[in-house]
């Protein structure tokens, strides 16, 4: 054998070789950590969901979302409707989930890497009408070094990475949508407030942005802006809290008001009450127009009519989808927007300060200028 096929066969060996330890090494890595790109919950049938909690045990939080009559809504907060958005976002973010790598599937390594029902930063359970789980997630707290999770189906062993684990609410009210009203300045007529001792209408002629107090006492004028916050309190109003009525104090006392008239003749009233430093209302619409919206037979209507009586059909049916949600409930607002809507009428109005009257020169000052003109004669 000459000295080329000798070199060969060296190189050959030396080939095998290599070829035999990086499938050594990759048997190790694959036997260490299976990777995958599939996500974490896999064929969800939203149908069959008829409730879904939110768990933080650290937070000693829990949230239920219950399907009824079509919708979800939230059952701490007396069934108060869920806001659509929100709960499309959390079973989004469920389904979002997608893992890395197989970490472990030995149970006895749940709890170190926080994936059971009591070491779980969030459990996230999709149940059926029965309360069983179809599924039921566990999330870990995030490692800030890799920005990575761990996660668990609570039916399984396997432990999975993941990576941008998402953040959960875990508070009821963060499933509401909390905005009652946002009505813009510039559609607003007049309003009128009711207090414990006093009342006041404060209205603007369409078109223009001067805000006039009816029957401004003689010798008063507005102090500074404040009638403007007052004007314009609608123009966003939340709540902090929500309760049927059966569940709030029984002594409240509804007897102040807060009435938004509309150019378009909506109105939006707030009877409002005051219990220990916490303000509740009850809120309501109305249309003025009572007159019904008929079409003439064999008239030929003009564009500008026709919107107009689109305009009002659209208006009367907000009227009564408002009320619809909101008529069977009482709301506390901020403390904040509360002195907004009931504001007496001595913050919004002062005296009109008086000129200042020229003081008369001293008389013994006029007796020296006088001796003093006579010296220099």
């Amino acid at each position: 054998m000459n000295n080329k096929k000798l070199a060969l066969l060296g190189i050959i060996a030396v080939l095998m070789t290599g070829a035999v330890i990086l499938q050594h090494q990759i048997g190790r890595n694959v036997h260490m950590a299976e990777f995958s790109s599939s996500a974490l919950i896999e064929g969800l049938a939203i149908d069959s969901v008829a409730a879904i909690q939110i768990t933080s045990p650290n937070e000693s939080q829990i949230v239920k979302l219950v399907r009824g009559n079509g919708q979800f809504v939230v059952s701490d907060k007396d069934n108060y409707p869920v806001d659509v958005g929100k709960i499309n976002d959390l079973i989004n973010k469920c389904l979002d989930i997608r893992t890395i790598e197989t970490i472990t599937s030995n149970p006895d390594n749940h709890a170190d890497l926080k994936v059971t029902e009591e070491t779980a930063r969030y459990l996230i359970a999709f149940l059926d009408r029965e309360k069983k789980s179809i599924a039921t997630v566990a999330l870990s707290e995030v490692d800030p070094e890799t920005n990575t999770a761990h996660a668990r189906l609570l039916s399984g062993n396997d432990v999975y990475s993941i990576r941008g684990a998402p953040w959960f609410n875990t508070q009821a009210i963060d499933y509401i949508d909390t905005e009652l009203l946002s009505v813009p300045l510039e559609k607003v007529s007049s309003v009128a407030v009711k207090t414990s001792d006093s009342s006041y209408v404060l209205s603007s002629p369409e078109g223009t942005d001067e805000v006039s107090l009816e029957k401004m006492p003689e010798g008063k004028q507005y102090r500074g802006t404040v009638y403007q916050t007052v004007f314009g309190a609608l123009s966003s109003l939340r709540f902090e809290d929500v309760s049927a009525p059966s569940n709030v104090p029984q002594e409240l006392d509804f007897d102040k008001t807060y009435i938004c008239k509309l150019y378009d003749l909506t109105v939006y009233k707030l009877s409002i009450a005051e219990k220990d430093d916490k303000t509740y209302i009850k809120i309501s619409a109305d249309f003025l127009d009572k007159a019904p919206v008929e079409k003439t037979v064999g008239e030929v209507e003009s564009d500008e009519e026709l919107k107009k009586k689109e305009a009002k059909l659209l208006a009367i049916d907000a009227v009564k989808e408002f009320n619809a949600m909101h008529k069977e409930w009482v709301y506390q607002i901020p403390s904040y927007k509360a002195e907004q809507l009931i504001k007496p009428l001595s913050a919004l109005i002062e005296d009109i300060p008086q000129p200042e009257e020229k003081s008369e020169p001293l008389q013994e000052n006029a007796a020296e200028t006088s001796e003093n003109a006579v010296s220099e004669g």
